[in-house]
């Protein structure tokens, strides 16, 4: 019986290890974003506790589509002007944009 009793606590353990455990979101997500007057390539870079948001968009002026211009925005997590980010399986949600993982 103390064998037994043995498994059981190490169990109890392991699984408390492993349910405490947080898996990181740390990685590259994509999103591309259209509508009838741009196109967007929105990449957020997550590393620790520092959150990169690249965009290259081309605006579209009368059909027609103009230069790309880019944009790059950094923030700490939890810094008061940082993005809500909710964590999904292999993506990520910033408002109502959902963002693909593309790389860990």
């Amino acid at each position: 019986m103390k064998i037994n009793v043995n498994k059981w606590l190490v169990l109890l353990i392991v699984m408390a290890v492993t349910g405490c455990a947080s898996k990181s979101s740390d990685g590259t997500y994509v999103a591309i974003l259209k509508s009838e007057y741009s196109i967007a390539e929105d990449t957020v870079i997550l590393k620790g506790d520092l959150i990169v948001n690249r965009v290259g968009y081309h605006r579209i002026m009368n059909g027609k589509w103009m230069p790309k211009q880019f944009k790059v925005k950094r923030w700490q997590i939890n810094a008061p002007d940082a993005p809500v980010i909710e964590v999904g399986i292999n993506e990520i949600y910033i408002g109502s944009t959902t963002y693909k993982l593309i790389s860990r």
